[in-house]
């Protein structure tokens, strides 16, 4: 298992957070926690023949159907961005 601090810091940069001793020390021990958890669920036998589990009940959405519905013109929409090539928005690259 790599070193938590290492990971910690690492999830940190990726994440563009910066954290002080003192936030580093609690995300670290956190961090170790649910390692531990994923590690104890990893260990546990699985009879073969195991139906998979996907929820607590068969229950669906009840609220309402997903209908497909008119929306707003994307003409009107494109009206509002700052930038866009005449069918989406267009935005400054992420990486």
């Amino acid at each position: 298992m790599p070193d938590s601090k290492t990971s910690a810091q690492k999830i940190a940069s990726l994440a563009r957070i910066e954290l002080n001793d003192e936030e580093s020390a609690k995300v670290q021990t956190e961090f170790d926690s649910i390692l531990n958890y994923i590690h104890q669920l990893d260990q546990v036998e699985i009879p073969d023949g195991t139906e998979p589990f996907f929820g607590a009940t068969e229950s669906t959405n009840a609220v309402r159907r997903d209908i497909v519905v008119p929306s707003t013109d994307r003409e009107i929409i494109l009206q509002n961005a700052p930038d866009s090539d005449g069918e989406f928005y267009r935005v400054p690259p992420v990486f």
